[in-house]
């Protein structure tokens, strides 16, 4: 792999590595999210943090209109991220562009993951646009601050700022979009094992959400919840991390006992 891909973020190449952990961020976010992963991934885990477009030195790059486009030109600009043994991890709307990448390797390439896990966010079987009333494309830029607000991870200092403002806000506004129109019905199933990851507090995503991901796949799903709200990863990574390996483990235990 090429150490300048336009796809990852501080990746590093591990030659013991047995499993690749890839890694997709939340809306209107970045790939630096994941930095503080790396130093709970052990030398059997390599850690492949996705950049998005539209942000930092993909920052000329337009999003993509849909996610089924992201999940397309992720996979064929990144074949060789599948050449081992992989993980996918998503969150919030990373889970929708992870559950749908599952999907199109499986569609398209006969490829599975060891393990999909989604978090903060239920499985995608209305599209959001229902729920919201209009379109984020469509709202005033007041209305993108009170979205921020009401999810809690931007400053207000920068909301105040025209120039953090008119870089931010269309990037808000594409990922946002792109979230609202994604919709796979339960029909559409994956073939590896999903585990879905919940802050206790979180008032996005409610239990009856998370559930509902027992329907998109042929295996088991489980579902696993932290103290916390919608960001509650921050304050749990070295257990998220541990989770999804004793989850491997536990899988590489059964296949052992199989044979």
């Amino acid at each position: 792999m090429v150490a300048t891909n336009k796809w990852l973020f501080q990746h590093h190449e591990k030659p013991d590595a047995t499993v690749r952990l890839i890694c997709f961020h939340y809306a209107a976010g970045n790939a630096s999210w994941f930095s503080s992963w790396e130093q709970y991934c052990d030398e059997g885990m390599e850690l492949c943090a996705v950049q998005l477009p539209q942000r930092n030195r993909r920052r000329n790059e337009d999003m993509p209109d849909t996610i089924e486009e992201l999940a397309e030109s992720f996979i064929s600009e990144n074949t060789e991220l599948f050449d081992m043994p992989f993980i996918i991890f998503g969150h919030s709307m990373g889970a929708m562009i992870a559950y749908e990448t599952v999907f199109q390797l499986k569609e398209k390439y006969g490829l599975s993951p060891e393990l999909l896990v989604v978090s903060a966010c239920g499985a995608p079987m209305y599209p959001e646009i229902q729920f919201t009333g209009q379109s984020v494309l469509n709202i005033s830029d007041d209305d993108i601050k009170y979205i921020l607000n009401d999810y809690g991870q931007i400053d207000d200092e920068l909301l105040d700022s025209q120039d953090f403002c008119d870089y931010y806000f269309p990037i808000v506004r594409s990922d946002f979009h792109v979230c609202e129109t994604y919709c796979k019905k339960p029909e559409i199933e994956v073939d590896c094992s999903i585990l879905v990851l919940r802050g206790s507090f979180d008032t996005k995503v409610s239990e009856e959400d998370c559930k509902t991901w027992k329907k998109y796949t042929s295996s088991d799903c489980r579902i696993e919840k932290f103290v916390g709200g919608h960001f509650f990863p921050q304050d749990h990574t070295k257990e998220i991390v541990d989770i999804i390996r004793a989850e491997i483990n536990k899988q590489k235990g059964g296949k052992n006992a199989d044979r």
